[in-house]
């Protein structure tokens, strides 16, 4: 009587660890850019006559448009490196290609997420008393400056995240593995 034992396939948990990560820098690139790209204008009146003295935008200043474009860019590469993740890459006689643009992407993506969010936090602090003059107009536009930077960092976290789970060989399975 013959038996068949298939050999056991190797555990899935990077991948599914990796997939969530991903999912998480996508998601909060683009709830980074939405929340500083939707940031409510601001008048900063003049204390002695009460004259506009200045409305303030996002796009008044060029970090939190780099912000906006940077995050939003890296939404978008955050997809590929999904689909590319999830194509046909563990078939030995697959090509190589989509697997070293995987790592281009997640280099891309870790540059795009860092250096943007480095640059609001620098802005914050550069032109801190415009911001807080915003705050004192009653507008929500230092608010949401603040949360725009706060969950880029998260993205920024969850970008160097991917990148390490992406190559740690995680015990477990999470999803069946094919028998083919």
């Amino acid at each position: 009587m013959d038996c068949h034992v298939m050999d056991p396939a190797p555990p899935n948990g990077s991948k599914a660890v990796t997939l969530v990560l991903r999912l998480c820098t996508l998601g909060l690139a683009l709830a980074s850019a939405v929340v500083m790209a939707t940031a409510s204008t601001c008048t900063i009146y003049d204390a002695d006559d009460d004259t506009a003295a200045t409305t303030v935008t996002f796009k008044s200043y060029p970090p939190f448009v780099y912000l906006v474009g940077c995050n939003i860019t890296a939404t978008i590469l955050e997809m590929v490196a999904v689909y590319l993740q999830f194509g046909k890459q563990d078939d030995p006689e697959a090509p190589i290609l989509p697997g070293v643009v995987l790592v281009v992407v997640d280099v891309a993506v870790q540059v795009l997420v860092y250096t943007s969010t480095g640059a609001v936090f620098a802005a914050v602090t550069a032109y801190g008393a415009e911001i807080r003059a915003c705050a004192a107009a009653g507008g929500h536009f230092c608010e949401q400056v603040h949360r725009a930077k706060l969950i880029g960092l998260g993205a920024s976290l969850a970008a160097g995240l991917t990148a390490v789970a992406k190559d740690a060989p995680l015990p477990f399975s999470v999803w069946p593995v094919s028998s083919e």
